[in-house]
């Protein structure tokens, strides 16, 4: 398989961003200027999300999608663990990706996967009327779009301040949902009966950080931590949703920075 679709901003030591299921790179944009001011940022489209295909013969699996990631930063020429930041999906492959050695830093923003079963059966619903309310934005249907109300409807489940994403942007999350259709119904089919575990002894600096107004992954099914390492750094979002990128561009860039930053000494130490 080829490279990825990216997009990278600034130099220095690699950080690599992972979208959300339905989502892309793109959805980082409103946060890489000021990440890219400390370290060379890389947002990755997942494959079948954005514009990195679906391989004809993939069979979904967090083994699978691992061995995608790992085989994707040898391509990049990422030697060793590579710090990570990740939402919604992205930020249960980052907590994966840290539990197999790979991730030297992990933020994880709004994470799926720490839930106590599997998938709970709102979020598999929210999903399932996203994808059909995108794909009622097909051909003609797309002109809806360009109503304000209409649009923030459509962005309301996953962004607080849905206003805040430019037009253009916002018309194009809800192309790239609906572009996402085979792959995301396999990612959440897959995940249904999934959860994340075995994460208590990542040795790695690990943050996770929720909106207090994410309606994906509420408090009481969506936020347990027993899984996690007890040296985890909880944060809260006042007044984000699910992608808050978005929402609150600085204080999620700066809540992402403090967290790989925890790295630093335990690298100075090693070294």
């Amino acid at each position: 398989m080829s490279e990825w679709n990216r997009i990278e901003r600034g130099s220095g030591r690699p950080l690599v961003l992972l979208h959300g299921a339905g989502g892309t790179a793109r959805n980082w944009l409103p946060v890489m200027d000021r990440l890219a001011q400390e370290r060379r940022v890389i947002a990755l489209d997942f494959p079948g999300f954005g514009r990195t295909p679906f391989p004809d013969d993939a069979e979904f699996s967090m083994d699978w999608a691992m061995a995608q990631l790992a085989a994707e930063f040898q391509r990049l020429g990422l030697d060793g663990p590579v710090d990570l930041a990740g939402n919604s999906m992205g930020g249960w492959f980052a907590l994966e990706a840290a539990k197999r050695g790979m991730a030297g830093a992990v933020v994880a923003v709004a994470p799926a996967g720490l839930w106590q079963h599997g998938m709970p059966p709102l979020l598999y619903a929210q999903f399932q009327a996203m994808l059909a309310g995108s794909m009622l934005t097909r051909g003609a249907g797309g002109a809806f779009l360009r109503i304000p109300a209409i649009r923030y409807a459509g962005l309301a489940v996953i962004a607080s301040r849905p206003w805040r994403i430019d037009a253009a942007e916002g018309i194009r999350m809800v192309r790239d949902l609906d572009r996402s259709e085979r792959a995301l119904r396999i990612a959440v089919g897959h995940a249904r009966g999934l959860r994340f575990e075995g994460g208590q002894r990542i040795a790695t600096p690990v943050t996770v950080a929720f909106g207090t107004r994410d309606l994906m992954l509420p408090p009481r099914v969506s936020q347990l931590r027993s899984e996690l390492p007890a040296h985890t750094r909880w944060v809260r979002l006042p007044g984000c949703g699910h992608v808050p990128m978005s929402d609150a561009p600085t204080l999620v860039a700066q809540t992402i920075l403090d967290g790989i930053r925890a790295a630093a000494p335990a690298r100075e130490a090693t070294a």
